[in-house]
């Protein structure tokens, strides 16, 4: 079931729109006459997809089976890409077309993989979404890859076709892999868990949790909202403009890019890393470490020179934050709302992160434009970073579902 996840992240209206954009956005922005800075707004539409994709995908798996959710947004997800390479693309159908991938995929989003893994594993859990979520670094490498034969030629458009094929081999995987089952709720029963536990250790953890309103009027969920909109907007506002600000520095654009080269394998590393510490110690200790990084590294990039080696360590540190923040997230949710509403508390929480950490290319850009430099924004996001970081350390303890369950 790690593998069959895996492949879903690979192929996710998560990752996917996001990584093939950049290889595709010279072509678009000279067919379309768009400047590149105004297409940026297919990102930030993206993310606003994401928000609605990620709960929708957690009500209707509340109501149907995880397996129909999934292979349902699949074919869509899939058609719709495949319909970017074929149609005559216009600037507003452009941007209709990255906001609805997310929402018509959306049993393709983060909330589908993570589900299936929180309840697959239980002792390590951590780890296991670690290895899911590398997933994001697979598709980060092999989506310029794969576009590398059609970009800058006269069949450009046909990349899209190609984006589109991929969802469809994850489909074929979970065709034959999902478990049928009734409803979302019944769903814990046939993925859950460990076959070596007696049939009746396993039901407190199938049921283990709250309710969705009882989520709601909790304060550690509006908390790891408000924090990981405050990080996860400060990484967005890096990797948008690490590579800008190197020039501004300095660097050569083919340094500034080697420098940014290092942040696909921190990512990778802050996945594996993040991890295997969350099953270890206290979350929210984890969650302060690893996502205070790019505080850290914005002052690198804001008071060190234009040194090589500085700057790879500046960027490293937030790509660890990258690769961390939603092993933390799903994690997280698991732990303090268990796994009994985790579609739509997920869902909910994923969707409020994106389309609060989407507004970043709305916001930074008039910042940048009317400073003519990196400074200001280096000095704001040092300082939200730190503070959605440490808004963690009041989470307190894990609460004990098994023995409330035990109680009713």
């Amino acid at each position: 079931m790690l593998l069959v996840a895996l492949s879903g992240v690979v192929t996710s209206a998560h990752f996917l729109p996001l990584y093939s954009f950049g290889p595709m956005a010279p072509d678009l922005s000279r067919t379309l006459n768009i400047p590149l800075g105004e297409l940026q707004r297919c990102i930030t539409l993206n993310f606003a997809g994401i928000a609605v994709g990620s709960q929708l995908a957690g009500w209707l798996m509340d109501r149907f089976s995880l397996r129909s959710v999934t292979l349902c947004s699949l074919v869509l997800y899939a058609l719709t890409f495949m319909m970017m390479g074929t149609v005559s693309l216009s600037q507003n159908l452009l941007y209709a077309f990255y906001f609805l991938l997310p929402i018509v995929g959306g049993g393709s989003l983060l909330v589908t993989w993570t589900k299936i893994v929180c309840d697959k594993f239980e002792r390590q859990r951590g780890i296991a979404l670690a290895i899911l979520l590398s997933g994001s670094g697979v598709v980060s490498t092999a989506a310029p890859l794969l576009l590398a034969g059609y970009v800058g030629t006269a069949d450009w458009q046909q990349g899209f076709f190609v984006m589109g094929i991929l969802p469809l081999a994850t489909l074929l995987v979970c065709f034959f892999a999902l478990p049928t089952g009734n409803s979302s709720s019944n769903q814990q029963g046939s993925l859950s868990i460990n076959s070596t536990e007696p049939e009746n250790s396993r039901v407190p953890k199938q049921i283990a949790g709250i309710s969705y309103r009882e989520t709601l009027r909790n304060r550690q969920f509006w908390t790891i909202i408000v924090a990981l909109i405050l990080v996860v907007f400060v990484v967005v506002s890096m990797i948008t403009n690490i590579v800008p600000m190197l020039i501004q520095k300095g660097l050569s654009q083919s340094d500034a890019t080697l420098v940014f080269s290092a942040f696909g394998l921190a990512l990778v590393a802050g996945r594996l890393a993040g991890g295997f510490f969350l099953d270890k110690f206290w979350g929210p200790l984890i969650a302060f470490c690893a996502l205070v990084l790019p505080s850290i590294g914005c002052l690198i990039f804001l008071l060190a020179p234009a040194d090589m080696a500085l700057m790879v360590m500046a960027t490293v540190l937030v790509g660890v934050a990258a690769g961390a923040e939603f092993d933390i997230l799903a994690y997280l949710v698991s732990r303090y709302f268990g796994l009994r509403s985790y579609a739509k508390v997920f869902g909910t929480v994923s969707g409020a992160v994106a389309l609060g950490s989407g507004t970043s290319p709305l916001l930074i850009g008039p910042l940048i434009d009317a400073t003519g430099s990196y400074d200001g924004l280096l000095l704001i996001c040092a300082g939200v970073a730190a503070l959605g970081a440490s808004l963690f350390l009041t989470l307190g303890p894990y609460p004990d579902f098994e023995e409330a369950v035990a109680r009713e």
